[in-house]
């Protein structure tokens, strides 16, 4: 019982250190997007750290303890962990944003789309895995800094916005993977920017 607990004081620990998302307008408008059904949106990770690391130090380190437990396994890992930036988050904000987006003020979101006037630009400058080993669970996290542009014009920002500490979790705690809940960081990011929007620009 009293390992029950301990165990239950833990998990509250944890999840009360979480802090809210925020989205913040950094400068500009992004009125110019409204209504516009093929806004471009590339993903970046310039200088991203992963927790508190450098993302290369961070690879070396996982490689390097999978491989101890497993050999081969570490450099399975870092493919996919490779990959899930490419294939399976941005998919996921492109849903969720254009599902709230799309509903509020008529503006939709495309992968690398070649014929768009404009570009959302979105630097994931941090990634949180976070865990859950069954007793102990920690949400994922990501640091999103947006910026809109004419997709011929890159270096004229129109639109600047960051979105700090987005939260990853599954309500039924069954997120043991950690790009679940990397992806579900995506998802909330994609749902509350495009709230952010209407509520605040879009009128």
């Amino acid at each position: 019982m009293k390992k029950l607990l301990l165990a239950t004081i833990a998990v509250v620990f944890m999840m009360s250190g979480v802090q809210a998302q925020k989205i913040k307008t950094v400068s500009g408008s992004p009125d110019i997007i409204k209504g516009d059904k093929n806004v471009n949106l590339v993903f970046t990770y310039e200088n991203v750290k992963v927790g508190k690391m450098e993302e290369a130090a961070y690879i070396e380190r996982e490689i390097k303890e999978r491989d101890e437990k497993e050999v081969g396994t570490g450099d399975i890992w870092a493919g996919k962990w490779q990959a899930d930036k490419e294939d399976r988050y941005p998919p996921k904000f492109v849903k969720l944003f254009n599902q709230y987006g799309g509903d509020y003020f008529g503006t939709n979101v495309v992968l690398d789309s070649t014929d768009s006037k404009y570009t959302m630009k979105i630097n994931v400058s941090w990634i949180e895995p976070g865990f859950n080993v069954g007793v102990m669970r920690k949400p994922a996290g990501t640091n999103m800094e947006i910026s809109i542009f004419e997709t011929a014009k890159p270096d004229a920002i129109l639109y600047e916005a960051t979105i700090l500490n987005s939260p990853g979790a599954d309500a039924m705690g069954m997120d043991f993977d950690a790009g679940y809940r990397i992806e579900e960081s995506y998802a909330k990011a994609a749902k509350y920017f495009a709230k952010f929007l209407n509520k605040k620009h879009m009128k």
